[in-house]
Order: C-alpha cells, then sequence, then structure tokens
C-alpha cells in the first residue's frame, strides 16, 4: 500500500525525479503545475570521446572555448481530460554564459563592451537569455492496472524561442551572431514522440522511457537541429511518508546540425559550426524527492537530483558536461 494518499493520478508518478518530465497520465479532472530548474555547467573539450588540447583547437578555429553555464527555468502545467487522455504543456526560460580564449599574441581587438580587457585581453565573455519554445504534448493511458502503466506520449515544440539573438559582448565583427548553442530556441516546428513504462509496488516504483525529437524542417535560417533520442532508467524507494530517493540512469544521441546559419561563422569557435553537434552521452543521477501533505502546498512535493557522465562521445570538437543538477516543485490538485 501507499504510505499516503495522493490525488486520483498523481500517485502512479510521484516518486518519480526532478528531471523526469513525463511519468504519467492524470485522472479525470486532475491537474498538475510544476516549476523545473535544470543547471548544467561545462568545461573540457573533447573530440570523440577524448580531451584535446586549445592548441589543437586554435589550428582551425579563432577562439577555444574555456567554459559554458546554462540554467533553464520551466513551467508547466497537465490536466487530465478523461481517465486515459491528458494534455501539458511548457514553457520555458534559459540563461546561458560562455567563455572563450583567443592563442597568446593575438590581438584581442573586437567591437562592443571592452570593459573586462585590461585584465585578460584574450579571454571573451558571452551571454544570451530569454524564453525559449514552447512545448505541447497529449499524454494517453495506454495500458494500466493496479500496478503498472503504459503511457504514450505525442509532443510538438513551437518555435518560440529567437534564433537571431546578435553577440553584444566583445564581438569579433560587427553584427556577430551568437553560436547555435546560445541561441534560445530551434526555430523549427518539432515532434515529440515517446513513450513510458511505470512499475509501482508500495515502497518502490521503477521506470523505463524513451523521448525522442524529430524536426523535418529546415528553419528560416537554413538550418535545423539533428533527431534525437533519449533513454531513461530509474528506480525509488520510499523511505517515510515525507522522503523518498531514487538512482537514475539516462542515454542520450543525437546528430550533427543539417544546414547552417549564413550569418553564423563556422571558424569563430567550434560551437559555430554546425558540424560541432550532436554525439552520444550516457550520464547517471541521484536524487531525493520530500512530501508536503499539509498547509496551503498540500499534496505537493520537492525534489532534487545529481547527475555525472559516465561516457561521452562528441562529433568533432565540444564541450562536454562535467555536472547537471536538477531542481523541481510540483502541486497535484
Amino acid at each position: 500500500m501507499m504510505l499516503f494518499i495522493m490525488p486520483p493520478g498523481y500517485a502512479q508518478g510521484y516518486m518519480s525525479p526532478a528531471g523526469v518530465m513525463i511519468s504519467h497520465a492524470h485522472a479525470k479532472g486532475g491537474w498538475m503545475f510544476s516549476y523545473n530548474y535544470m543547471d548544467m555547467y561545462m568545461e573540457d573539450n573533447w573530440s570523440g570521446n577524448h580531451p584535446i588540447s586549445e592548441e589543437q583547437i586554435w589550428n582551425d578555429y579563432l577562439y577555444a572555448p574555456q567554459s559554458m553555464h546554462m540554467g533553464m527555468h520551466m513551467l508547466m502545467g497537465m490536466h487530465g481530460l478523461s481517465d486515459r487522455i491528458s494534455i501539458m504543456m511548457m514553457t520555458e526560460y534559459k540563461s546561458s554564459q560562455m567563455t572563450m580564449l583567443l592563442p597568446p599574441g593575438s590581438s584581442g581587438h573586437h567591437h562592443g563592451d571592452t570593459t573586462s580587457l585590461s585584465v585578460n585581453p584574450n579571454l571573451h565573455k558571452h551571454s544570451t537569455n530569454g524564453f525559449g519554445d514552447t512545448k505541447l504534448w497529449a499524454i494517453y493511458k495506454w495500458m494500466a492496472n493496479e500496478n503498472s502503466s503504459v503511457v504514450v506520449s505525442a509532443g510538438l515544440s513551437i518555435p518560440t524561442g529567437r534564433i537571431n539573438l546578435e553577440t553584444t559582448e566583445h564581438a569579433v565583427y560587427e553584427g556577430e551572431q551568437q553560436p547555435y548553442m546560445m541561441q534560445l530556441g530551434s526555430g523549427t516546428l518539432d515532434f515529440m514522440p515517446g513513450v513510458t513504462y511505470l512499475s509501482y509496488a508500495g515502497s518502490f516504483t521503477w521506470s523505463v522511457q524513451a523521448l525522442s525529437t524529430i524536426r523535418a524542417f529546415d528553419n528560416v535560417a537554413g538550418y535545423h537541429y539533428g533527431n534525437d533520442l533519449t533513454m531513461n532508467a530509474w528506480a525509488a524507494y520510499q523511505f517515510t511518508s515525507f522522503l523518498s530517493a531514487s538512482i537514475r540512469l539516462e542515454g542520450y544521441t543525437s546528430a550533427p546540425i543539417s544546414g547552417f546559419d549564413p550569418q553564423i561563422y563556422a571558424v569563430v569557435q567550434p560551437g559555430a559550426d554546425p558540424d560541432c553537434y550532436g554525439g552520444e552521452r550516457v550520464s547517471t543521477y541521484g536524487g531525493m524527492n520530500f512530501y508536503i501533505h499539509d498547509g496551503w502546498f498540500q499534496n505537493s512535493k520537492l525534489a532534487v537530483e545529481f547527475g555525472l557522465p559516465l561516457y561521452q562521445r562528441v562529433n568533432v570538437i565540444q564541450q562536454v558536461p562535467l555536472f547537471i543538477w536538477n531542481a523541481s516543485f510540483t502541486a497535484s490538485f
């Protein structure tokens, strides 16, 4: 038995980790609202599955990336239209900062803000922030019984995030455009199919999941991101009525960018090169969920999760994550 009563349709997925977006469908009339935050820090430059030096990068690019930090705020709402069909919507706000280095002896000349050049004229910093793409899902409970469920999700990513942000800090040339990963959206209408199996028995829950993004169209700039696939397997155990812990294994694979934006010059840095995108990564996560049963936030949970990469292989040259952490607050009615 469950250790406490949750709203209908919520108990099936209430032990899901902070980094898992889809775990269940709601019962008819049920509502769920959540705030999620994802934070990723990247530092080392890799080629294939091994690190490379800055000198090797400077052979082909003007800048060698030093670090990148990305934070994403996500607001999500879900509603059960029937006992089998739920709808979900998510909007996101992104913030990214990147530091790059010119080779020793470079002039360090550039346009725009120059306030920090007295410290290191060859060290350049870029940042962007703003709302990203809007995502919509229909979630169908295909199979369900006392101890398990299978849900199929069909999502659509609507290109509401900008893809033409210019560099305002330490620009190399007038009108320089930010590299692809620093833009706020994909610029394309993308399809997001998925399937999730969830099994729950008293204090123990486990799940396997496959989620994909299919990008079939070029955006107005003339490119689209590669298709990707994410596989999740997680298990959670509830210790008390207010605490559970989870472990998660995530596999991710993505193709490189197809096409290119003529306003982004590939020789500036690897992030401006469409070939330097995609690859494979396997990561492991550990998380905790804290449950609130009384007061204004009853039937809510606070979840945190920290992840480290186990295996990474990138296309051409890319920075790789050192760590990722997720946090979320979820309320159901």
